[in-house]
């Protein structure tokens, strides 16, 4: 198993309540900062298809975003990372919560690397993973003349889409590179799917649970080993933190000179 640790910024109350919780959020991805990038991914991927099968897997994967919701959770490979801190984090007043790779198995969901560089390298290589995929819409295509029948051979095949979609949001545009984002994504259908309000919107999101409801909290250091306090985090959180009483969890504080 892999002993690598990826962090999620978040503010003090963000921090804490997924801790109390156990669990963390995923949104769809239409509501990330970037809503372009799987789009972008996507345009990129159609084009390399042959010209030939393309109409019909357009038409099955609109039809499958429709009735399905692909849901991200941002995480970093470092918790020293300054932007990070900024944005995500209330201008470094906040956290970083570093998950285990137990997190990612016991949550169930799927961990994807960001790809920065070789967008249109990287579609192409898809594009011979995904071929059967393509192969079979089309062929559903013509098969099933009713768009009904169609959609039905489409839910089927969702976990088939589900796989596409985990490659394709990878992509990320090359002015975030220092992010070194790590994506968290788990994909379901409407009817699974939660909602909250965010402001002005309406935000759908899923919950992974990634701690047994019926557990001690201080065992808890197995699925987040490390917490960070960000450079103007108010130094009181380190006991905050500590009386939650989560094992052997190393509690640190990014330091680099942010005032």
């Amino acid at each position: 198993m892999s002993n690598a640790i990826y962090y999620h910024y978040t503010t003090v109350a963000g921090g804490h309540g997924i801790i109390r919780s156990r669990r963390v959020w995923l949104t769809d991805y239409r509501f990330l900062n970037d809503k372009r990038e799987l789009k972008q991914g996507y345009t990129h991927f159609v084009a390399a298809l042959p010209e030939h099968l393309r109409a019909s897997f357009e038409r099955a994967f609109l039809w499958h975003d429709q009735f399905n919701h692909h849901c991200v959770l941002s995480l970093s490979c470092s918790p020293k990372i300054l932007s990070q801190w900024r944005t995500y984090a209330d201008d470094a007043t906040g956290l970083a919560l570093g998950f285990s790779e137990t997190f990612l198995n016991f949550a169930k969901i799927q961990l994807v690397p960001c790809q920065y560089e070789s967008h249109e390298s990287y579609a192409l290589s898809l594009v011979q993973k995904h071929l059967p995929l393509v192969e079979s819409s089309h062929q559903a295509r013509q098969k099933y003349v009713g768009e009904n029948e169609f959609m039905g051979w489409i839910h089927e095949h969702r976990q088939n889409f589900y796989s596409l979609v985990e490659d394709l949001i990878a992509l990320k545009n090359p002015a975030f590179i220092e992010e070194q984002e790590v994506r968290a994504i788990r994909c379901v259908d409407y009817k699974e799917v939660l909602t909250r309000v965010s402001g002005e919107l309406i935000v759908p999101y899923v919950e992974a649970n990634f701690w047994e409801d019926d557990e001690v909290f201080s065992y808890m250091s197995v699925v987040i080993p490390e917490i960070w306090l960000g450079p103007k985090c108010n130094e009181l959180n380190m006991t905050g933190v500590r009386a939650i009483n989560l094992g052997v969890c190393s509690i640190n504080r990014y330091d680099c000179g942010y005032v």
